[in-house]
Order: structure tokens, then sequence, then C-alpha cells
């Protein structure tokens, strides 16, 4: 049976070749891995085709033998530095009904509730909404 650094290590390997193998990737950059104590911790960059950047950070733990996100953050922004959007669960937004979890859509001010959301789950929003973005 794999241990928990084990099953930790895989999930940050399946995350890379999401983004290494995700269409809409350019190039990505894997600014830091951290495991130890039955965390996981990394950040990484892609440069999307259209030229957009994806900065991902997510801290994993393990609960009852599966990945449990503890923290995150996915930072979507164009070209010239201007934000798309950011999930994140900060709990700096006790007003929103999904708190902690939340997106700010087009400007740092305007946050919606969100459901929780992992890196898998973000590629899938971005691909939904980038006809959007380019039209």
């Amino acid at each position: 049976m794999p241990g928990v650094s084990d099953v930790l290590e895989r999930w940050v390997d399946a995350v890379e070749v999401a983004l290494l193998t995700w269409p809409h990737s350019r190039h990505v950059s894997m600014d830091y891995v951290r495991l130890g104590e039955g965390v996981a911790h990394y950040r990484l960059r892609t440069t999307l085709l259209d030229g957009s950047m994806l900065q991902c950070a997510e801290r994993a733990s393990l609960r009852f033998g599966r990945v449990h996100i503890d923290k995150y953050s996915f930072h979507w922004q164009r070209p010239d530095g201007s934000l798309i959007r950011r999930w994140d669960n900060a709990p700096h937004h006790p007003e929103i009904a999904s708190f902690p979890h939340h997106v700010h859509e087009g400007d740092e001010q305007h946050v919606l509730a969100h459901e929780a959301v992992d890196v898998f789950g973000v590629l899938e929003l971005i691909e939904k909404t980038l006809p959007e973005i380019r039209a």
C-alpha cells in the first residue's frame, strides 16, 4: 500500500502532466514543489496559446486515503497583466455565500460565490470560457 508521500507525489505529478499535455498550454514552468509531513504544495505557471497566463498554487493533504485540497489559488490574466479570473479560498470575503471559496471576475473588487475547485476543474472552466474571451 502506498504511503502518504507516494500518493501526494503522484498527485503533484498528475497536475504537472495535466498542464504539460493541456492543448491550450504553450509553456509550463514549475516554480516549486514541496513534499513532506503529509502535505504537498506546488506553484506553477503556464502560458496559454493566446498569450494569457495561468498561475496555479495548491496545498493538499491526505484525508481518509484521498487527496484533499486545503488551500488554492488560480490566477488567470491577460498578456497585459489584467485579471481575467482568480479562483481562491483565502478567507477574506466572509460576506460571500460560498465562503471561503470565491472567484474574482475581471477585477479584484468584483467577487462572486463559487464552489471549491481544483486545478483540473479550473482547466475545464477555462476551456469553456476561452471562446467568450476571444470573441
